[in-house]
């Protein structure tokens, strides 16, 4: 409706996949040096995380469209399956006829005979397994086991696990230790920070100009451009720099609601003539999609799980204790990046330097692949189960995780760190 309006071709916030628009941020260009290194190293297994709209399926089309044409491709979607089930999915992906048989030792050997012909011809067999949290462990274990088919130098599957944070929750279950260990790689996706935004953005307009543009990524987070054609100007100023404080209040940089967002702040400004969105209008957008700030309804989607962990952090700095923070959340990002529900600002600390996440035995932590690493007790981790007692390290600050008492529990008694963030500074 506001194309020609704005002197666009296309779409430039559509909703659905599209690997034209592919924005190659920090994280989502590193995961993908990643997954084209597993897939062609024949390396077997690959964990992808992140929450809904991050751009995970994006990420994996992408991958896939550029890995040439010596690749065959199953794509699951349907997780609420049994193991039979589910071998006769992945083989019907395959273009195996598996109904003919309920027997999982002839569904598999027939798996195995298909994967032993494509190496043969010199394919490589990709399974990409969506919303794979749902997954029954039984079906999890079938999947470890597939991933040891190999012709004795190679396996002979690459399997892509991609789900919500919660998979990272049910992959570290001790029930799922010998699974964990075949995991070659985990990469989490997590919303863009401000300059990432701001780049999405105009990456996302200039596609849609079809400008012959070149994008140049630097080692800065920053996209520029470089354009073939000097009468051609990118339209950079559709969204001033001036919105994106509240774009990234409203959407916590996830790319999906980016997208919502600026599709219906465009629409409004075309309705109302102006030839750029306004405050105005984005405040109009707001209100027509009748949202609260991200970080508000991240915390009520929380709370309504009935998440009551009855474990803090106390915070301490060079032994002093400067508050107690009540564990309410699902998840807690603790580093530098205004996303950090837990901020320290510091030099030494990565801007997503680390995260609790809630499992059914406990809160784990995990490393963010931070400069300076995460230590928990004086020694450096990648991710553990904590216990009560255990000191965490980020910086100069010494977070002890511990069980509330029945008192702390009370209300009033200590402050939230949901919705509001907590900051602490050199």
């Amino acid at each position: 409706m506001y194309l020609e309006h704005f002197n666009l071709e296309s779409d430039p916030f559509r909703l659905s996949p599209d690997s034209k628009f592919f924005y190659p941020s920090l994280a989502h260009s590193t995961a993908k040096n990643y997954m084209d290194y597993v897939l062609w190293s024949r390396d077997s297994f690959i964990v992808i995380t992140g929450e809904i709209g991050t751009g995970k399926t994006t990420l994996i089309q992408k991958m896939l469209e550029e890995a040439g044409s010596k690749i065959t491709v199953a794509k699951i979607h349907q997780t609420q399956l049994n193991e039979v089930e589910f071998i006769q999915a992945l083989l019907d992906q395959l273009g195996v006829n598996p109904f003919h048989t309920q027997s999982k030792v002839e569904l598999l050997s027939m798996l195995n005979h298909f994967l032993q012909r494509k190496y043969e011809e010199g394919e490589t067999v990709v399974v990409v397994i969506d919303e794979a949290q749902n997954l029954d462990e039984r079906v999890l274990e079938e999947i470890r086991l597939m991933s040891g088919f190999d012709s004795n130098r190679e396996k002979l599957l690459n399997i892509f696990l991609v789900g919500q944070p919660e998979l990272r929750r049910v992959l570290a279950r001790p029930s799922m230790e010998q699974l964990f260990q075949r995991i070659r790689l985990r990469f989490h996706l997590d919303g863009l920070g401000f300059d990432e935004v701001r780049s999405y953005i105009r990456f996302r307009l200039a596609t849609a100009s079809a400008a012959k543009f070149t994008p140049v990524s630097p080692a800065a987070k920053l996209l520029t451009y470089q354009v073939n054609e000097e009468d051609i100007e990118l339209p950079n100023d559709l969204f001033p720099d001036e919105l994106l404080s509240t774009v990234i209040e409203y959407t916590g940089g996830i790319p999906r609601l980016i997208n919502t967002l600026c599709d219906t702040a465009l629409l409004t400004a075309y309705s109302r003539d102006h030839d750029k969105v306004t405050q105005e209008d984005m405040a109009s957008a707001i209100e027509d999609l009748q949202w609260d700030p991200y970080a508000t309804r991240s915390s009520f989607r929380n709370e309504a799980k009935g998440d009551v962990s009855g474990y803090q952090l106390q915070v301490f700095k060079h032994g002093t204790l400067l508050s107690v923070e009540p564990l309410n959340k699902d998840r807690v990002l603790i580093g530098r990046s205004h996303l950090c529900d837990l901020k320290i600002d510091q030099k030494s600390v990565s801007g997503k330097h680390c995260q609790l996440l809630k499992t059914p035995e406990g809160y784990l932590i995990e490393d963010l692949n931070s400069t300076n690493g995460t230590m928990v007790n004086g020694e450096k981790i990648e991710s553990k189960l904590l216990e009560d007692g255990d000191v965490i390290e980020v910086g100069r600050y010494a977070l002890r995780f511990e069980k509330a008492s029945k008192e702390d529990q009370q209300p009033g008694n200590v402050t939230s760190m949901a919705p509001q963030q907590r900051f602490f500074a050199n």
